[in-house]
């Protein structure tokens, strides 16, 4: 399971030139600088990339060992390093990283001729596609399914206000302006159910979903 602050033991080898860092508990996860003050710099670097990459491929994270059950000699010296991971995780979601983009040739020729910018467009495109509002800074999938349930959440009790306010006038009096904003609602509602449900399933989401239904139904029954 991860955590937002891990602790562990780290031991520091002088040299000649260098210090060389280690940590025992993470094998492969070493560092090195020219003096000491960048040592540690540099082991909080290390530590939070190598745990990264580990919650990342859903490694089993280790408990750290005491310090003073770790052997030194003359050259050594044991010390503990920590690793904030919320900013961290931030930092690394937010990095750019490089797709291959297959596209007809005469496409990627008008582009081209317009002067397109393939990263910026795709990158619109997803967080259209995903929901994603950058300004939120919301770096969590999680979070941002929540948001998406919470939007659900909210058009469903817009659509709730609409029956109610259907249910409130005779069939002679409905307006096509009330028929499109509930027609709008629902398409709305559906459309993000659809999202959701491309990456996401859960007992919440199944209930709305439901409640969804029975509310179109009860609507489409007035509209008839």
């Amino acid at each position: 399971m991860s955590k937002d602050q891990y602790v562990y033991p780290a031991v520091f080898t002088r040299g000649n030139d260098e210090v060389a860092i280690e940590f025992p508990d993470l094998p492969g996860c070493e560092s090195s600088a020219p003096s000491l003050e960048e040592g540690f710099a540099n082991a909080r670097e290390a530590l939070a990339q190598h745990l990264y990459r580990m919650e990342e491929n859903g490694d089993e994270i280790p408990e750290p060992s005491e310090v003073t059950a770790l052997q030194t000699d003359e050259t050594q010296f044991v010390t503990v390093i920590e690793a904030w991971m919320p900013p961290f995780r931030k930092k690394m979601e937010s990095q750019a990283v490089k797709k291959t983009l297959t596209i007809p040739k005469w496409l990627d020729d008008a582009a081209k001729t317009a002067g397109l910018n393939y990263s910026r467009i795709l990158q619109d495109a997803l967080k259209e596609e995903l929901n994603i509002d950058e300004k939120d800074n919301s770096f969590s999938m999680q979070e941002r399914l929540n948001k998406q349930l919470n939007k659900v959440k909210k058009s469903l009790r817009d659509l709730s206000r609409i029956r109610v306010h259907v249910n409130m006038v005779d069939d002679e009096d409905l307006s096509n302006p009330i028929i499109e904003e509930i027609n709008a609602a629902k398409e709305d509602i559906q459309g993000m159910a659809e999202k959701i449900k491309d990456v996401y399933s859960s007992e919440e989401l199944s209930r709305l979903s439901k409640k969804l239904d029975h509310l179109a139904d009860k609507i489409s029954q007035k509209l008839r």
